[in-house]
């Protein structure tokens, strides 16, 4: 017992010590073979059954690595956080006041739970406990002790899981957190998970075109699959699901395990109940950038892809269970002038990030968890921040995915316990940051948390924003956007290259509209990923290039045979040969143009190309004699796209009636002048004679 005893004290020490560093992670750990610690699992959250009495809590832990012998796990308690910013410093580094450590027990003699070690202990409010003791008595915050029933003992609890070794050194530890109520909340804080279905946006500037845009990965599809599964198994986990149009396309084209019951999954949220599905883009843009009036065409572009995507999975559904549009969740960077944009998609409501906003907060301590109005320019819109600290829980322990789902639900409970006791409700809204790739072990435990979590309610945006009040709890009702915030980075050349290159996708696509829609559908996809918010500018340009690159390619298999033409008479007809290597036909506008030609029947005509040679005749009448330059222009229908272009060489050898007179009249001239030249000189000779 008196090791026990000095290995529990050991624990306190290493807890409270500079010894106790922020835990490695675990893959970097077990390579170089010194133990770590994985949270597998534990009580989400822990309420007694009555106010006072005992309650267990179990953390599931796993240990990579070399352990030797004799190995124990032990447990430390620290006094409940009093601030998130206390919480937040709490995260890769060593708590403060010490509350009560269990005394550590041999792995061994911990029960075996799905390979890894589960640690159980009893936990009470308001009484005091020794160290060592199996049963944790929570004091509330700094140790000053706290009343069981009346709410001063529940909160949020840091918990240090050590590893020793069989010497008493701590070999591994790892923080996480124990969320205590006595009862359920009778206000509870509103919840609303923004689930991105979206996979890294990324392009290829080398190889054919089928592949500029990659594919969606099996790692990704499955990892997809998991996350609509386990949402559609649990709707009373009510989240708002913010699906990207590129991935729902990647997802219905792909062949990996896993695409279709992820394609089925986001179906079967959908139908949960109204608001389960946000509309937006094809991939995720600056809607400040792309809704200004030079742009506006190339945001309808990205909002009917998005559209179609998703209406081939949600088509046939009610209208309740089609995707929301009247809400708009901005990525960052938001600025005024993303009000026209907001104008242009219809959307009446915004999510942005708090960066975008000074760092003020509700009554000058608690977290801002109220709606607002947001001032752009002219105009205001209903808005509400998705929480920069919550959201970055969703990546703060990549090797440790279920630590990471416990500090979002520790994070929802120190929000709550700001204003336990707020008149209107209050809610916060977290949107994983760009790129996040939702860990199955996260996913499971965040939504298993949160469908018991007694001082947490979840919520949809459209609900979110019905039920959270605007001003609630005397918050401001109207906030702005910080001096900084300004997210529009395209020049005016990029700006323009972007509307041309929207109005050349156009003219293709209409120019082949018979036989070629996957060559126009992955030229479109390239241009929309090229516009994506998640590339830097130098990224977009590039793509930009990569697009107008595989545009060039595809029009070079339309050519137009450039020659010399004879015609003998003044008007005739001549023949202009297009040769196509393409695999589509095209349908296009031929428009003739020359100085010294005219043309009869019209300077444009519509052609079909659909030969590998294709010829047409073209009458022209010439002004004049000689090499006529005639140019000529093959575009869409509307002209946006110039398909081909060239310049023939009309020789004209026709002589004119005109030409013909004028020829006379000079022989004629030229006879008389000579004949009465040799009559002159003839009488001139016969003079001299007869002198």
């Amino acid at each position: 017992m008196g090791l026990r005893s000095v290995r529990s004290a050991l624990a306190a020490a290493v807890a409270v010590g500079a010894a106790a560093l922020a835990a490695p992670g675990v893959a970097s750990a077990a390579s170089s073979g010194s133990p770590a610690l994985e949270l597998l699992g534990q009580s989400a959250a822990v309420t007694p059954v009555a106010p006072g009495d005992p309650a267990p809590f179990e953390v599931t832990v796993r240990v990579f690595g070399a352990v030797p012998d004799g190995a124990e796990l032990g447990l430390s308690f620290y006094d409940k956080l009093g601030s998130r910013s206390a919480f937040e410093q709490t995260i890769g580094t060593t708590p403060n006041g010490l509350l009560q450590t269990v005394a550590p027990t041999a792995l061994s003699g911990l029960k075996a739970v799905d390979g890894g070690y589960q640690f159980s202990v009893t936990v009470m409010a308001g009484v005091p406990e020794r160290s060592g003791s199996d049963t944790v008595g929570l004091l509330g915050a700094r140790g000053r002790g706290c009343v069981a029933g009346n709410g001063t003992c529940s909160g949020v609890y840091p918990v240090v899981v050590t590893l020793f070794g069989s010497d008493g050194a701590v070999l591994a530890h790892l923080t996480t957190y124990l969320v205590f109520a006595e009862a359920r909340s009778a206000d509870p804080l509103v919840f609303s998970w923004v689930v991105p279905i979206g996979s890294p946006v990324r392009i290829r500037t080398t190889g054919p075109l089928d592949r500029a845009v990659p594919a969606l990965g099996p790692s990704r599809v499955s990892d997809l699959a998991a996350l609509t599964g386990t949402l559609a198994a649990n709707p009373s986990v009510q989240v708002t699901l913010d699906p990207s149009g590129a991935t729902v396309d990647g997802l219905v084209a792909s062949r990996a395990p896993g695409a279709r019951a992820a394609v089925a999954g986001l179906r079967t949220v959908a139908v949960a109940g109204p608001g389960r599905v946000v509309a937006g883009s094809y991939v995720p843009i600056n809607l400040a950038e792309l809704g200004t009036a030079a742009l506006g065409g190339v945001l309808g572009t990205q909002t009917q892809a998005d559209a179609a995507a998703l209406g081939g999975v949600l088509g046939g559904l009610p209208l309740a269970d089609q995707p929301d549009r009247a809400i708009w969740i901005a990525p960052g960077g938001v600025s005024a002038s993303i009000a026209k944009g907001l104008s242009e998609v219809g959307a009446t409501s915004l999510v942005l990030p708090d960066a975008d906003l000074p760092g003020d907060t509700e009554g000058g301590s608690a977290t801002w968890a109220q709606p607002f109005q947001l001032p752009l320019g002219r105009q205001s819109v209903t808005a509400a921040v998705s929480d920069g600290q919550l959201s970055s829980h969703f990546t703060d322990a990549p090797n440790d995915p279920v630590l990471e789902a416990t500090q979002v639900l520790a994070d929802l409970a120190m929000i709550q316990s700001e204003l336990p006791n707020a008149r209107a409700t209050r809610g916060v809204i977290a949107v994983p940051p760009a790129g996040w790739d939702p860990d199955p072990l996260f996913v499971t435990a965040l939504v298993s948390g949160l469908a018991n979590d007694p001082v947490v309610s979840t919520a949809t945006l459209t609900q979110f924003f019905s039920t959270v009040p605007v001003g609630g709890n005397q918050a401001d009702t109207t906030r702005h956007l910080a001096a900084s915030a300004d997210g529009e980075h395209l020049t005016s050349a990029e700006a323009s290259g972007l509307v041309a290159a929207s109005g050349q996708i156009d003219g293709f696509r209409v120019a082949t509209r018979v036989g070629a829609p996957t060559v126009a559908d992955q030229l479109e996809e390239l241009l929309l990923t090229s516009e994506s918010s998640e590339l830097r500018p130098a990224a977009q340009r590039s793509g930009l290039a990569t697009f107008e690159r595989h545009l060039d390619a595809e029009l070079s298999a339309i050519q137009v045979v450039q020659n010399t033409v004879t015609m003998t008479a003044r008007t005739a007809s001549i023949p202009i040969t297009i040769i196509s290597s393409a695999d589509y036909q095209l349908t296009a506008t031929l428009t003739l143009s020359s100085p010294k030609l005219q043309f009869p029947d019209g300077a444009t005509r519509i052609l079909h190309i659909d030969h590998p040679t294709n010829s047409v005749q073209v009458v022209v009448r010439a002004r004049t004699t000689g090499d006529l330059p005639l140019t000529f222009t093959l575009t869409s229908a509307g002209g946006e796209l110039v398909i081909a272009h060239g310049r023939l060489t009309v020789r004209s050898t026709a002589t004119s009636i005109v030409g013909i007179v004028l020829t006379a009249v000079a022989a004629v001239v030229l006879l008389g002048w000579w004949a009465r030249t040799w009559s002159r000189g003839r009488r001139r000779r016969r003079a001299r004679v007869s002198t």
